[in-house]
């Protein structure tokens, strides 16, 4: 698995979750979102990706 943010003109953030067999990977699944703030409950627990802050929902 793995999470990246995109900076293509506006961010967006990506999962990539994959599945590997004899090295190669077999199947991927990615998940694309924009930006969205914690909501106030989860603000807590949220932790900031790296150069970013939380900000609430």
């Amino acid at each position: 698995m793995s999470e990246c943010l995109i900076t293509n003109g506006v961010p967006s953030y990506s999962v990539s979750i994959m599945e590997f067999a004899d090295q190669h990977v077999v199947h991927e699944t990615q998940y694309f979102a924009d930006p969205f703030g914690a909501p106030a409950w989860r603000v807590a627990l949220a932790e900031a990706m790296p150069g970013r802050t939380i900000a609430g929902a």
